[in-house]
């Protein structure tokens, strides 16, 4: 049986929106507590108890609606914590491809599908990682899948796995030598052949539970791998995962940019100058805020435009095309989202001046925490490249730019 025979709100009422908003409430003030804690273990406990992680089960008809509410959840965690948000988007771009994934190929529905129900039946949060590895060349796969009798072995190192700690599912992908790129799905935790390392960033996105992972001679099953090998779909697969992924990032730290906003009204509202009138009312603290927001929505605009292309994917292989437009605009909506979001708490720190690196202020850990949204999942770098090498093909850039 499938998943979406299973779930409610796929073939019964339609799921509802305000149910998941409240939701989303009471686990942002969860995660408020624990930032004051220190202490993530009933942040967690919620999360999992409630509906949050398994939205993408109940849209998967519905991958428009679906980014609409990814986004504000992810906005919301990432103006309390970008960091913990990543973790929190790890999770929710991985099972929101899967879920949705239009995919014409009948065995690899049925794969998806199957992994959505387990995900769901043992409420189960997803880690994953794409292996990338830190060499001395960009790009490097540090994992590699060979066939046996067993199904597959599986060595190697990957350098980023966020949710690490908490993740009860391991999707990621690896090369299958001699046949290519492939995705797998394991469990995760309490796997002798599994072994979890330190955080790899130690300070400022300790949050994110991003760790180096080593797979020691790993035993994958065949009914692991959801795709990949000879299969051809892969290749969509892998750019549609792409794609949420590319969304959902600036999506937090939008949140962050927002947060930051707030606290400079707050500042400008409670402080007055030396002729005792509140700075809210200079008019330069107006034009300075105003363009703040302005960029700010701007930056929003281009990311739910990105989603909403990404919803006008219905059937692949059919609409490839439109699959690679929604990934052109959502790389676009990565680079703005993540420059906008830096450039926001930058002026934001600035208006505060240096009170915002006192009492624990929350402009001093977005601060540190702002700089990792364009460092991931496609650097500015090759994304502008990109850009460049299409914008410089031998047709008129005006008959392009739609």
């Amino acid at each position: 049986m499938t998943a979406s025979a299973q779930i409610p709100g796929i073939n019964s009422a339609p799921p509802d929106p305000e149910r998941y908003r409240e939701q989303m409430s009471t686990v942002c003030a969860a995660l408020e507590a624990a930032m004051l804690s220190r202490d993530f273990t009933e942040f967690y406990r919620l999360f999992r108890s409630n509906d949050l992680p398994f939205m993408p089960a109940a849209y998967q008809q519905d991958a428009t609606g679906l980014f609409h509410l990814c986004f504000e959840f992810l906005h919301r965690l990432g103006s309390v914590s970008p960091a913990t948000a990543l973790a929190i988007e790890n999770h929710l771009y991985v099972t929101s491809a899967i879920a949705t994934f239009p995919i014409t190929d009948a065995a690899l529905n049925r794969r998806r599908n199957a992994l959505v129900d387990l995900i769901v039946q043992r409420r189960m949060l997803v880690a994953n990682t794409n292996s990338k590895v830190h060499t001395d060349k960009l790009g490097d796969i540090g994992t590699r899948a060979r066939r046996d009798l067993l199904g597959f072995r599986i060595r190697g190192k990957a350098s980023y796995t966020s949710l690490s700690t908490q993740g009860d599912l391991l999707v990621f992908l690896t090369e299958i030598e001699g046949e290519g790129r492939a995705l797998f799905a394991l469990p995760m935790q309490k796997n002798p052949d599994i072994e979890i390392g330190a955080y790899l960033f130690p300070s400022a996105m300790l949050d994110s539970d991003t760790r180096q992972i080593t797979f020691h001679d790993l035993v994958a099953p065949e009914e692991s791998l959801l795709a990949g090998g000879r299969d051809q779909d892969i290749a969509l697969l892998v750019s549609f995962e792409m794609v949420w992924h590319q969304l959902l990032i600036p999506s937090l730290y939008l949140g962050a940019a927002a947060r930051a906003i707030e606290e400079a009204r707050q500042f400008l509202c409670a402080t007055r100058s030396r002729d005792d009138r509140p700075l809210a009312e200079l008019d330069g603290m107006m034009i300075d805020i105003g363009r703040l927001v302005i960029e700010y929505r701007g930056a929003c605009s281009a990311v739910w435009r990105a989603g909403e292309a990404l919803g006008q994917v219905k059937c692949l292989p059919r609409d490839a095309a439109l699959l690679e437009k929604a990934a052109d605009l959502a790389s676009a909506a990565k680079y703005i989202g993540a420059r906008t979001a830096e450039a926001v708490v930058t002026a934001a720190r600035r208006i505060l001046g240096a009170r915002c690196f006192s009492g624990g202020h929350p402009l001093e850990r977005l601060s540190q925490e702002i700089m990792f949204a364009s460092l991931g999942p496609e650097v500015s770098a090759v994304i502008e490249r990109r850009a460049g090498r299409q914008a410089l093909q031998q047709r008129s850039f005006l008959d392009s730019c739609w």
